[in-house]
């Protein structure tokens, strides 16, 4: 462990092996190691994740999402996909959509924060689908705020089925917050932790009127379902009306990473190291100590600081926290009650203002705020699909906020509609086997 170093120079350390990693494949959540059967050479990795029907319904309620087309298998074969389908961005689940950057034995002083993700879908996830995956470091985006230099660390990934088809890619950002408190290490003494902190609100204290507030939101979240809404019939201004999630609790939190641990295999793709003796040997490996303040255990697992009150402290937060890869995904629910089964979610942007803290709701709306038309060309690449075609598209930009009114979310959408002039919507949507990078500077603002 490197404690000689300054807190100056290990940032600067950490900035500059990870820019070493720009352009080459990730080794962060590769299948499980050997001896399992699945692929482990890239650059297509073999995922040991499949979304059969039990799977696919029950990841999406993990994210609030109770559609049918999700949830119910009888449901899809009645609808134009011809079976269940998964919310698309539940391709997460395949590989965890950003890096954590250049690692060392006991880490680096940057507190990290999972901060969005940008999808470009080009066709639908089915039932029984398997995927093989690639993940690489694209950028390292620099930007001074109120806390400070920020570092937005962001990730290409490359999702194909079994096919060698390419139904959806991703742009995750994660956000890299160096935290002088912590010296030169990821680990910090114990005596300052509660020092600098990012934010100060506790658990919040509803009033009546605040639930009552909240029930009544939850009671008015109608689905359009199979009744077909025509691009036609949209109008610039339109409001998509509001979804809304009762308070988080740590059993939100813990829902998804239970369907997804045992099969994504951690960071550092050792299998499932999440409980008892494997998550103290793996906090031992890479000398991360995290002193509990009462107990004064040292080996707690960076990912517990999610969850225990005592050690979000060292994520620079007074509370536990939400998961950011799962809220990330919670606004398609949003989109899809407004656009029905026949919708399709071209692209999708959400990016985060500050954490979900325990106890707080979550309320999303959405307004149309462009209307066009845009045609798609494909080739015959490998994952490609070849063709021509025309699109009938809404821009929706979205909002997220909490109890108080804090902005928590913000994001925009590219819906393509059924047309009452084009008819329904093509799919596959042609495209390139290797569609070209879009860049942070273009996804994280107006992607429409």
């Amino acid at each position: 462990m490197a404690t000689s170093q300054t807190f100056e120079e290990a940032v600067q350390e950490f900035l500059e092996k990870t820019r070493e990693q720009i352009d080459i494949e990730s080794l962060e959540n590769m299948p499980p190691p050997l001896p399992s059967p699945y692929e482990q050479g890239g650059p297509h990795y073999e995922s040991a994740f499949k979304f059969d029907s039990k799977t696919i319904s029950g990841y999406a309620l993990t994210i609030g999402d109770n559609n049918p087309l999700y949830t119910d298998p009888e449901y899809g074969k009645k609808t134009r996909y011809g079976a269940q389908i998964a919310p698309g961005n539940a391709l997460a689940l395949v590989r965890y959509p950003a890096v954590h950057g250049a690692r060392r034995e006991g880490g680096y002083p940057v507190a990290n924060f999972f901060s969005g993700t940008a999808w470009e879908f080009f066709d639908v996830v089915r039932v029984g689908s398997r995927f093989r995956s690639s993940k690489k470091t694209k950028e390292i985006v620099e930007k001074v705020g109120s806390r400070g230099t920020l570092y937005f660390l962001v990730t290409e990934l490359m999702y194909w089925d079994y096919h060698g088809d390419l139904p959806a890619k991703c742009y995750g950002t994660l956000t890299m917050v160096p935290q002088e408190s912590m010296g030169a290490t990821r680990t910090m003494d114990v005596d300052r932790l509660g020092e600098n902190m990012l934010y100060e609100r506790g658990t919040h204290e509803y009033s009546s009127g605040e639930i009552n507030d909240v029930l009544k939101t939850l009671k008015e979240q109608p689905q359009r379902g199979a009744e077909t809404l025509f691009w036609e019939d949209v109008e610039i201004g339109e409001n998509l009306g509001t979804f809304a999630l009762p308070p988080w609790s740590h059993q939100d939190h813990m829902a998804p990473g239970i369907i997804s641990s045992c099969t994504t295999g951690g960071e550092d793709g050792s299998g499932d190291a999440i409980a008892f003796e494997p998550a103290y040997k793996n906090a031992r490996k890479w000398n991360e100590m995290r002193h509990n303040p009462v107990t004064r255990w040292p080996w707690n697992s960076k990912g517990i600081e999610h969850d225990d009150a005592l050690l979000a402290p060292y994520r620079g937060l007074p509370g536990p926290f939400d998961s950011g890869v799962q809220r990330v995904q919670i606004p398609q629910k949003l989109l899809r009650n407004w656009m029905g089964d026949d919708g399709f979610i071209r692209r999708m942007y959400t990016g985060m203002r500050r954490p979900v803290f325990y106890a707080d709701a979550g309320l999303y709306t959405g307004e149309v705020v462009k209307k066009f038309t845009e045609e798609q060309i494909g080739d015959n690449e490998p994952g490609g699909a070849p063709g021509k075609a025309k699109y009938y598209a809404v821009g929706i930009r979205i909002t997220g906020s909490n109890q108080v009114g804090e902005s928590q979310l913000i994001g925009t959408a590219t819906i393509y509609l059924p047309s009452k002039e084009g008819g329904p919507v093509q799919l596959p949507v042609p495209h390139q086997g290797k569609p070209p990078y879009v860049p942070y500077n273009t996804f994280y603002k107006d992607w429409y």
